[in-house]
């Protein structure tokens, strides 16, 4: 990014004026032309995805682009006049303010004394690889902070210099014997380089980050070992290199020094023996703390919180190693000798000590953060989030059911083989049962269950007998949001006085939900969300239960995955509501019972099957009005942010399809108040959305829009042929791509088809090509 005195100071990469209250634009989302011009014009600096541009050198970028373009001479090569880099001659390159009304100072000058060169040599140094013309020039404040900084090294130096030059005339040596000592203090090592001892700046080249941070001894000594390269104290490296991971690219680095001072050489035997080639798993504490996390799957203090809730783990002997080694089971999922290898210890001792402490985990932990006995009614409903306690009630408790899957090996046992295999996954599996607060917290898992039973019969066996604890925890008017996998059990929940939501079912005959039938499916599938979530955390966080599982290691399943979910909920963070809840919940009350007229006309019309009426067009920038949204308008028209990122695939899909966005407008007048359609001097637009599930199945969407109207009051009326098209609370996702494109994503210049480097994957055949 452009130089810049302060962190929160931003410049124009190309002319360095200061941007922070000037309109400015990212340098890498413009044109391709323009973004090549104006790499052209600062090489040899590398623009990178923080470098902004100014409106002016956007627009004078443009006007040069423009000129290659069309100005062509008669004998077809195009003019390099407009290449050339403007210049402005009245910006402070460091601090990047106006010097048109103050005294200002050439960088480049002939003449210089001593001191001036230095100032000189610093300003270079600042704003490499940036190069400086004879008409470049700093600010008189910039000139004298930068000798400032040249005085005091000075003085630094002076302070070094005289207490050696004492010593030397004490013991008779001349200051010439002096000087040749200090060069022969360096040598050079020719495996090995170095990073400039300097904190100014990152140790990774053209990197002009401002925040940066130290780089632990640990970390210096692994890089020395890895890779030979020597970081010396002061060196500093920003947050994106140190996660990066690139030290190997440092050797070869233009900045890379091979001379070595003697006290480089007593800096690398202070902190080389802190390196150790195996994780100190004996030694917790001692270990970096990002190297521990990426073990643990937990920081430091919360392992030590987790000692504190658990304190018989310090009882049975080596019991941190033991938390250590089951912690890191459950982090990466590998076998026993695996780890054993790693922290050095005998697998049986290792696997003893992980049976202790998934034991005593099980015993001591769990009941503190799962179950209805950790958890009161009040704290149930606590955990409530916005919208589903506008829609089902702030007062009565609201949970969401559901199964997961933990896949496991085949089996010899046919009759385990039997029970296990799913015809649904078409894979061998155990079903746990959670029970999830709106906010993601775990309320308490079940199982394991065959893979042959449903969810509705988990959910009647939970809560068949009166005097059960889920009955008695539960109490009437309290809601379960609930897939269709729970139909049959519906009247059960229904009769012990619970409202259970579940989304709609289509009606025998019927090809589409009914508009109050979408609505109401939306209505749960806003809140459903959730618990995909919390299963979703299992599975990234504990990769043991992502894999297949051991026929040897079933018999501890469940447990792993009790001690999982109250991992989650002590350091798990709570899922927030969105920032636009409350608008989201005021349109959906608002737009619950809104009946959906344009999907009636569509119907009578039988519109979908005529095709004369409609006239294709290519949706570019300007060719057609549609009103412009925000992409918040985007979030509040959908009722949320899924359909959102389908329309980008369905987009790509379609445009892969058609070569380009094409749309059908409709050229025949509509009588809106035949069928009772909003609004007035209306335009409707149709488009065909292919499926994602079926290559030749294709959804018809019509969306009417409001010619003199603005924003999302524009779009009047919608609908899909989809089997939710018809639903007025939100939209489906096929909806949505044509709002998407039209009111938002066609305004962009960086907008593309999603993952195009997959369409070269395969060896393409002819039915390839006729689809």
């Amino acid at each position: 990014m452009a130089l810049a005195n302060k962190a929160t100071r931003i410049l124009c990469v190309n002319c360095n004026i200061c941007v922070n209250n000037l309109r400015r634009y990212s340098a890498l989302g413009l044109n391709t032309r323009v973004t090549a011009l104006l790499c052209n014009w600062v090489y040899p600096q590398i623009i990178d995805e923080d470098d902004v541009v100014c409106d002016t050198c956007l627009q004078l970028a443009r006007a040069a682009v423009n000129e290659t373009i069309h100005g062509q001479d008669s004998s077809g090569n195009q003019g390099t006049s407009s290449l050339s880099r403007p210049a402005r001659t009245d910006v402070c390159l460091i601090c990047g303010c106006s010097t048109a009304r103050k005294q200002r100072c050439p960088i480049i000058r002939s003449n210089c004394t001593e001191m001036q060169q230095s100032i000189i040599n610093i300003i270079q140094s600042r704003l490499e690889p940036q190069q400086i013309s004879h008409s470049s020039h700093v600010c008189m404040a910039c000139w004298l902070r930068t000798k400032r900084e040249v005085e005091r090294s000075s003085h630094q130096d002076q302070g070094r210099i005289q207490p050696e030059a004492a010593n030397n005339e004490q013991e008779g040596q001349l200051p010439m014997e002096s000087n040749e000592l200090s060069h022969s203090s360096e040598v050079v090592l020719p495996n090995y380089k170095r990073a400039a001892n300097t904190s100014n700046h990152c140790v990774f080249p053209n990197c002009r980050t401002t925040t940066l941070h130290t780089i632990s001894n640990k970390l210096r000594a692994l890089v020395l070992s890895n890779h030979n390269y020597y970081l010396p104290p002061r060196a500093r490296v920003c947050y994106s290199h140190l996660i990066s991971n690139t030290w190997d690219t440092l050797y070869e680095a233009s900045t890379s020094l091979n001379t070595f001072s003697i006290e480089h050489i007593e800096d690398v035997f202070s902190f080389v023996n802190t390196f150790n080639p195996t994780l100190d798993f004996e030694n917790l504490q001692d270990m970096d703390d990002r190297v521990f996390e990426y073990w643990m799957g937990c920081s430091k203090s919360q392992f030590n919180e987790l000692l504190e809730d658990v304190p018989q783990v310090m009882e049975i002997k080596r019991g941190t190693l033991g938390l250590a080694a089951f912690l890191l089971k459950m982090r990466t999922g590998d076998s026993d000798e695996r780890i054993s290898s790693l922290l050095q210890v005998p697998r049986r001792t290792l696997e003893f000590l992980i049976d202790k402490i998934r034991d005593i985990l099980t015993q001591v932990f769990v009941p503190m953060h799962i179950g209805i006995n950790s958890l009161t009614r009040t704290e149930l409903i606590s955990h409530g989030l916005t919208i589903p306690k506008g829609l089902y009630g702030h007062n009565n408790a609201i949970v969401i059911c559901d199964g997961t899957y933990i896949y496991i090996n085949k089996s010899a046992n046919y009759s385990f083989q039997k029970q296990t295999y799913s015809l649904h996954k078409y894979r061998n599996l155990l079903k746990p049962f959670l029970i999830v607060a709106c906010d993601g917290y775990i309320v308490d898992c079940y199982g394991p269950y065959k893979a042959t039973t449903s969810d509705s019969v988990i959910m009647n066996n939970l809560f068949r007998d009166e005097n059960c604890p889920l009955r008695l925890y539960f109490r009437p008017n309290d809601t379960f949001i609930l897939d269709r996998g729970f139909r049959d059990s519906i009247t059960l929940l229904e009769q012990c006085g619970y409202k259970p939501c579940m989304p709609e079912t289509l009606l025998q005959g019927h090809r589409q939900l009914t508009t109050a039938q979408a609505n109401r499916s939306r209505c749960v599938t806003i809140c459903r969300w959730v618990v995909e979530v919390v299963n979703g955390y299992f599975k990234r966080d504990f990769k043991l239960l992502r894999q297949e599982y051991f026929h040897r290691a079933l018999p501890r399943m469940m447990d792993n995955f009790r001690i999982a979910a109250a991992l989650i909920n002590k350091f798990g963070v709570r899922l927030q509501d969105n920032e636009y809840a409350i608008e989201m919940l005021n349109i959906i009350n608002e737009r619950l019972h809104f009946a959906n007229n344009l999907a009636n006309m569509v119907d009578t019309t039988n519109m979908n099957r005529r095709s004369a009426n409609f006239n294709n067009i290519t949706a570019e920038a300007d060719n057609i009005f549609f009103p412009r949204l925000e992409y918040k308008e985007l979030i509040l028209f959908a009722v949320g942010t899924y359909q959102i990122r389908q329309a980008h695939s369905y987009y790509g899909e379609h445009v892969r399809f058609h070569g380009r966005y094409v749309i059908e407008v409709c050229s025949e007048s509509i009588n809106s108040s035949e069928f009772n359609l909003r609004g007035n001097n209306t335009t409707l637009i149709r488009g065909k959305i292919r499926s994602r599930h079926i290559s030749r199945r294709q959804y018809y969407v019509y969306v009417l829009i409001e010619n003199n109207r603005s924003g999302r009051e524009g779009i009047v009326e919608y609908c899909c042929s989809c089997l939710v098209g018809r639903r007025t609370v939100g939209c489906c996702a096929h909806t949505m791509t044509i709002v998407w494109y039209l009111g938002w994503a066609r305004h962009e210049n960086n907008i593309s088809a999603p993952a195009e480097f997959l369409d070269s994957i395969f060896i393409r055949d002819d039915s390839d090509n006729e689809e």
